[in-house]
């Protein structure tokens, strides 16, 4: 009887159970305009940060002086300025650009709803993995997790660093 309970269970999941994308875990979807265009986020869309930031240069010599440099660094965040749209069950991916000279440092999704998930988030393009300093990526799936699916809009942030100087040292 326990078999027979666990083999009736066994076939409930595969039958009923959630289907994320196609149910073959393929790649997403780009969304109808891969790279977004975007306008300044409001402190009441995204938190942000800002500050300064001090670096520290050594002079060439016999003598070795350090000096401290001062440098206004500034974070800013930017958000699409259409929402993207993603169908049940399917998978939608963004590209979002900082300004020219600033760096993508991190990005998240703003939306209302709990049925979209985040499931990459990096400056790196979802499908080809190329590393893009300027241009973070998004890729969101629509797993309508509460029973009240459809077709979901959501919109991305970036937080663009500048002037960036990442990697050096």
């Amino acid at each position: 009887m326990a078999a027979f309970g666990a083999a009736v269970a066994g076939a409930f999941l595969l039958l009923v159970g959630p289907v994320i994308g196609d149910g073959l875990n393929s790649s997403p979807d780009p969304a109808p305009v891969v790279i977004a265009t975007t306008h300044p986020a409001t402190s009441a869309q995204v938190a942000g940060a800002r500050g300064l930031a001090s670096a520290s240069t050594v002079n060439a010599g016999r003598k070795r002086r350090t000096r401290t440099v001062v440098r206004r660094v500034t974070i800013t965040s930017r958000i699409t300025d259409q929402e993207i749209l993603t169908e049940e069950g399917k998978g939608t991916f963004v590209g979002i650009k900082c300004p020219a000279g600033s760096k993508a440092i991190s990005g998240g999704v703003l939306s209302k709803y709990i049925n979209l998930l985040v499931s990459s988030s990096a400056p790196n393009h979802p499908l080809t993995r190329k590393y893009t300093p300027n241009t973070w990526w998004l890729t969101v799936v629509n797993v309508n997790v509460d029973g009240n699916g459809g077709t979901l809009p959501w919109q991305g942030v970036v937080n663009c660093l500048s002037p960036a100087r990442l990697g050096t040292g």
